[in-house]
Order: C-alpha cells, then structure tokens, then sequence
C-alpha cells in the first residue's frame, strides 16, 4: 500500500445539489479497489478557463487514501467512466500536507507576530 494524493474536480451542477452524495461516491470507487481513505477536503469552486466536458465551472476535492499501486490504473479508468468528475488527478506523495483551513491559521498567527515591536539602535 502506498500513500496518494488525488484532485478530482467535481461537476457544479451536482456539486451544488449533492456534495455529500458526490464525495460518497467518489470514496466509494476508491475503496471498492481497494484504497483506504486518509483524509479528504472541499476546495473552491472555480471558473475554468476553458470548457471541461461542456462545464464552466467545478468543485475541487482533495483526497489522501492508501492503495496498492496496482490499483491506479483500475481507479483513474473508474474515474473517467463517472459522469460527476470531471478531471482528476492522482499521485504518490510521501506525507499528507497541511489543509487549506490550517494554513490560514498558520499564516495569521506568523502576521501577528511579524507586528511586535522591535527594538531599535
């Protein structure tokens, strides 16, 4: 088993009126291949620059899962089949990196010490 990171993008018409279905559906295809899901998160909604399958716009989801490495390839042709994703994307990843939300806060406690008084010569 190894650890993965995958973005799929979502479809915004489905994302807007069944995300919890989607992202069960999607955890659902990893795991009837064998994946162990690690984490997941919402991301934005985003405009594309061009057209994704007649879509202007989509919802990105974020998943940590462990797989057997022979699994991959079952899983992207899975992916592609899904009328709900969009595009995805998957790769090996050696840690699970911060969410979005703990970066935030991460970056607001560092501005806040950035304006401490310094002492001057």
């Amino acid at each position: 088993m190894r650890l993965y990171e995958g973005m799929f993008i979502i479809s915004d018409t489905v994302a807007g009126s069944d995300w919890e279905g989607t992202v069960n559906q999607v955890h659902d295809l990893l795991k009837n291949r064998g994946a162990e899901i690690l984490q997941s998160e919402k991301w934005d909604e985003r405009k594309f620059a061009y057209k994704l399958k007649g879509h202007k716009r989509g919802s990105y989801l974020l998943v940590y899962f462990n797989a057997p490495e022979d699994s991959i390839l079952h899983i992207k042709r899975d992916l592609q089949l899904s009328d709900n994703v969009l595009r995805a994307l998957i790769v090996k990843t050696d840690k699970i990196k911060e969410s979005k939300s703990e970066e935030k806060s991460a970056t607001i406690i560092s501005e806040d010490a950035s304006h401490a008084p310094v002492a001057s010569e």
